[in-house]
């Protein structure tokens, strides 16, 4: 169960010092073919748009990440990482985009799939039908 969360003049934190919340990585693979490489890593907490987690690997500053948490994913920035005394990297991310209900849309995607819904990579523009 998360720290209930602090307010003050200029920001709202949540922390979760009793249990380590798992979260997943994306970072692009720098191969060029759009791959992605998964980081596993614990969500520890959020204070205004900033998300800190702790990850097994380095992540340079200024990477760009997605961070699947929970049914949300966290667009952001790498702004800092440093090791700490157990090996574990503690990643600072800013948060740029949340998406949230992703369960839900992944539900109405298959749904909409299996009705027979024509999917938009199905469609030719009018002007190349002719």
């Amino acid at each position: 169960m998360p720290t209930p969360a602090c307010a003050d003049e200029t920001a709202v934190t949540t922390v979760f010092e009793d249990r380590p919340q798992p979260a997943v990585i994306q970072v692009a693979s720098g191969a060029g073919n759009g791959a992605r490489i998964s980081v596993p890593c614990t969500f520890q907490g959020m204070q205004n748009k900033r998300l800190v987690v702790d990850a097994g690997q380095m992540l340079a500053v200024s990477t760009a990440v997605s961070i699947e948490y929970n049914d949300a994913l966290f667009l952001g920035e790498v702004m800092t990482c440093r090791q700490k005394a157990d090996g574990a990297w503690r990643l600072d991310v800013k948060i740029e985009q949340i998406l949230t209900g992703l369960e839900s849309l992944i539900a109405l995607r298959s749904r909409l799939l299996e009705d027979g819904v024509t999917s938009p990579s199905s469609l030719v523009p009018a002007r190349a039908a002719k």
